[in-house]
């Protein structure tokens, strides 16, 4: 006889696998251990150029972008990503306020720096 899970029991949260795109390595380093806290799988890349390149090559459910990048901007990398992969949940960390952003084209979230672990986490649901 063996044991049968609890229909009482709460379901564990889906693991993303996510992509976060900081120029700042110290700051990419500290957004990835934090993901990887949340219990996400976590790669990151300093630039648009590297990020597009994993992109196309792998799965990701959601691009991570600091809004300011070397090169290609995290608002112009996130609507190349989408013209792909339309189904990538884009979020954005950036140091300014949403209007600093202009009008977006598309769905994101917005992380305003800094921010703390509860705030990424309500980011990720």
């Amino acid at each position: 006889m063996g044991l049968e899970p609890s229909n009482n029991t709460p379901a564990a949260p889906a693991s993303l696998r996510i992509l976060v795109v900081e120029d700042n390595l110290d700051s990419q380093q500290m957004v990835c251990e934090l993901v990887g806290m949340l219990g996400h799988r976590v790669q990151g890349v300093a630039d648009g150029e590297q990020a597009l390149a994993l992109m196309r090559g792998q799965q990701f459910d959601v691009l991570f972008s600091d809004v300011s990048l070397p090169g290609m901007s995290g608002i112009a990398l996130a609507r190349l990503v989408l013209e792909g992969k339309p189904d990538t949940r884009i979020i954005f960390s950036t140091g300014y306020g949403r209007e600093a952003l202009g009008a977006l084209d598309f769905p994101a979230r917005i992380l305003r720096k800094p921010y703390d672990l509860a705030e990424l986490k309500a980011a990720l649901v």
